[in-house]
Order: structure tokens, then sequence, then C-alpha cells
């Protein structure tokens, strides 16, 4: 299925996803900045959002960020 699918058809299929990556790790750079972390310190974390994409952004919300 892939396999016959120019790079047109294949960028427009993946659009969304890469718009959705972007918009997630840029929500949680932003709540980084603001929050209070536990377990690493902040530069930590923001390599984790950074390098693993989905995964880490979505660890920081569930692990990285101290509740009040």
């Amino acid at each position: 299925m892939l396999g016959n699918m120019d790079m047109e058809e294949m960028l427009k299929l993946l659009a969304p996803v890469i718009v959705l990556q972007f918009v997630l790790m840029i929500f949680c750079l932003v709540k980084l900045k603001n929050d209070k972390v536990k377990y690493l310190p902040k530069w930590a974390w923001a390599l984790i959002i950074i390098i693993f994409n989905f995964v880490g952004p979505i660890v920081y919300l569930l692990l990285g960020r101290e509740r009040d």
C-alpha cells in the first residue's frame, strides 16, 4: 500500500501527525519553562521532550511535572 504512494500523497498523509508532534513539543517546552519539575533537571526534560517524539512530551506531562 505505501509502496504505491508518491511523495506528495505521503506528505499529505503525514502532515497532521507532524503538526501535532510540533504543537505538543512546543506546548511541553513552554510548560517546562513555567512548571516545577520532579525526577530530573529541566535541561534533561527538555532533551527528552525534543528527542523522543510523542513519547517524550507525554512522559513529561504524566511524570515530570510537580502537581500542586
